[in-house]
């Protein structure tokens, strides 16, 4: 990921794919992919700007963002209010219901790919692990390279079912939110194998055993986004956000 200026003089972000997806992923289809997240315009997710190839690296352009990434302010925080997360649910289901009725699905929510900017939690990389894993197909199936990152995996997602739908973005925000208030992933393990396994296996933590103070209504919440079930999560974004209270401290 590098800083750059476009021909404005405006900052962005030029982000290139990384050379190990290259050998698995077919590029101009990986362009062809990505090139229809141009049409998501919404305050709460960095839209496309650009795409392309050129000395061999695949590339694609963002807005720049001043503020942290949720990862980075986690790892300067540790952890966050209840009031401060549920803002941060509100604001990023607004941008995952705008994108999910368009069609498109994250697929890799998590606290890397979260900005804390001025005006509020924005989401990044909308789409591109979809983009990266249909423009792989059989080749990146059988690189060992997963789709997602196993902390915040659905065990659909896990199970590398065919048919994920949103509702595994509404899993990996549970965990998210999850992190944010414990200071730490539902489910955690030195060897990751075992964490996938995890998000199939093991019940869904309470995170009032780690934060006491947490409401109810927000705990319940992050439970029902983590079920294992997709029919007993949220039906949708919105069905979710609609579940926020505001819980006080």
């Amino acid at each position: 990921m590098f800083l750059a200026n476009d021909p404005q003089g405006q900052p962005v972000v030029l982000k290139i794919l990384h050379p190990e997806l290259l050998v698995s992923v077919t590029a101009d289809r990986f362009l062809r992919e990505i090139g229809i997240l141009r049409r998501l315009n919404h305050p709460r997710i960095a839209h496309l700007i650009d795409s392309g190839e050129r000395d061999w690296l695949v590339y694609y352009v963002m807005p720049f963002i001043e503020g942290p990434t949720l990862k980075h302010a986690l790892h300067q925080y540790h952890r966050f209010s209840p009031s401060k997360v549920a803002s941060i649910a509100g604001e990023l289901l607004a941008g995952l219901d705008y994108a999910h009725q368009q069609g498109i699905i994250h697929r890799d929510v998590k606290p890397e790919n979260i900005m804390l900017g001025q005006k509020g939690a924005v989401l990044l990389d909308f789409g591109i692990a979809r983009a990266i894993e249909v423009s792989g197909s059989e080749r990146l199936t059988r690189s060992g390279i997963a789709i997602g990152t196993s902390m915040y995996m659905s065990p659909e997602q896990v199970a590398a079912e065919a048919d994920i739908d949103l509702r595994t973005d509404l899993y990996a925000l549970g965990c998210v939110l999850f992190e944010c208030l414990a200071g730490h992933p539902p489910y955690q393990h030195p060897n990751e194998v075992v964490v996938l396994q995890m998000h199939q296996t093991e019940p869904v933590p309470d995170i009032r055993k780690f934060r006491p103070e947490t409401p109810a209504a927000l705990a319940e919440l992050i439970m029902r986004a983590m079920a294992k079930q997709r029919e007993d999560r949220f039906a949708t974004a919105a069905e979710m956000a609609a579940g926020i209270a505001a819980p006080v401290g």
